[in-house]
């Protein structure tokens, strides 16, 4: 689902794609008045609903997945790419309302997604870039927080009408698709699509972009050259084929800009549900430590560290953006996990790591924890108290003013020093 997800971006920008303009109409951008909001939904609902229901009648579960995968990059985006987030002002913690849990005369008639491509100079209306612009596509940009927030909750009410949608015809279907299996070759063809999905958008360095890993800053075309011919020279995978050959994404984009609402029924979704907080980690620091006159530094020989953090929140890895050669960088890492509200504690495991990979080797590991020999940090959250313990430290950390610092201590090698909090935010 997450490949399917990524491949609905990556043929919408890919120079030689032949799904390029058809593929586009999915990002839920050019909407710029709420009419046309309104019938892009409006058909985006109905058309999925076909589509799940014509894969389920298929008995077809590999289909019903990948249209349920690229349905949500739309769903998703609306979020990211709209004045959603700036027309529901919330005091405080996150907001949860989704487009379809609000009644219709509430909706603000400023709402709107921004125009795309960019104008020249971006204006305030245009999707944007790192800097300008409506979009909140990666942690750099304001309310990219928020905006995650209610496409997580949009993403839980979307499948949940799925499993509607889908079990109406036969129960048996979704069942498939929650147990679907691969043969050997596909699931090695899996895992290369997958490193794609992250190598690509780490690195992608061209008309202005300087990665699209959750911001800016890791952008590096010549292992971004290198990589993406190698990928692009394998045999196509059957998640690539499901749209570039299969097209299935077509079942999806009937109507979307016609502007014009459907004259049939619109489907109902179940409400937005959810028994989560967020728990949110936020790095503001990642720096190479001194060393001594006959050590290597830790991107040596050559340049300064390219940092990227690998962070276990109870259970869920995260991979927060490189950043290229920044020997101390403030990378403002956000890393938000969605635990049960009855969670009490979660464990926290935190890795720091410089990226040598594609032209440069295997990655270093570096040193982020005082006691010798040990190089990552295994603390403890007390979601309640805020109360952070473990690897030296017993206190709360729970703001920019109040940080957690952690840094590798002599003797081992490739020491760095990291600064973070950890608070927790209710989704209301």
């Amino acid at each position: 689902a997450q490949v399917e997800n990524w491949l609905t971006d990556y043929y919408s920008s890919s120079p030689t794609s032949s799904i390029k303009e058809e593929v586009a109409k999915l990002h839920f951008d050019n909407l710029d008045s709420l009419p046309k909001v309104k019938a892009y939904w409006a058909n985006l609902t109905i058309n999925t609903k076909k589509a799940l229901q014509q894969a389920s009648q298929e008995r077809d579960a590999f289909k019903t997945l990948c249209i349920l995968a690229i349905s949500l990059h739309a769903v998703q985006d609306f979020y990211s790419h709209s004045t959603w987030v700036e027309t529901h002002p919330i005091a405080a913690d996150y907001g949860t309302v989704t487009w379809f849990d609000e009644a219709a005369p509430n909706i603000n008639a400023a709402l709107r997604t921004g125009m795309y491509p960019n104008g020249n100079p971006i204006g305030a209306g245009d999707h944007g870039d790192y800097d300008r612009g409506i979009n909140k596509d990666s942690y750099s940009r304001p309310n990219w927080d928020r905006a995650y927030v209610y496409a997580y909750c949009a993403s839980r009410q979307w499948v949940a009408a799925a499993k509607q949608w889908v079990t109406a015809i036969d129960p048996a279907v979704w069942t498939a698709v929650q147990t679907l299996s691969l043969s050997v070759a596909d699931n090695i063809a899996l895992r290369k699509d997958l490193e794609a999905a992250y190598r690509l958008s780490e690195w992608i360095s061209v008309s202005g972009a300087n990665g699209h890993w959750k911001g800016r800053g890791s952008g590096d075309n010549g292992a971004f050259v290198v990589f993406a011919a190698q990928w692009t020279a394998a045999p196509d995978s059957l998640f690539v084929k499901a749209l570039k050959e299969k097209k299935w994404h077509a079942l999806l984009t009937p109507d979307l800009y016609s502007g014009v609402m459907p004259s049939e029924a619109l489907p109902a979704l179940p409400p937005a549900t959810h028994d989560k907080r967020a728990l949110i980690i936020r790095t503001v620091l990642a720096e190479e430590r001194p060393v001594g006159f006959f050590e290597r530094k830790i991107d040596s020989p050559g340049g300064k560290a390219d940092f990227y953090a690998r962070i276990t929140v109870a259970g869920q890895v995260f991979v927060e953006s490189m950043q290229l050669d920044q020997a101390s960088a403030r990378p403002g890492w956000t890393t938000i996990k969605f635990v049960p509200v009855s969670l009490a504690n979660a464990s926290i495991h935190y890795e720091l790591w410089d990226e040598d990979g594609g032209l440069a080797g295997d990655d270093d590991h570096c040193d982020i924890n005082p006691t010798a020999g040990i190089r990552d940090l295994d603390l403890n959250f007390s979601l309640d108290s805020h109360l952070l313990q473990g690897n030296g430290i017993n206190g709360v950390f729970d703001a920019g003013d109040r940080l957690a610092t952690f840094q590798g201590e002599q003797p081992d090698s490739d020491r760095a020093k990291i600064q973070f909090y950890i608070t927790v935010k209710s989704l209301n």
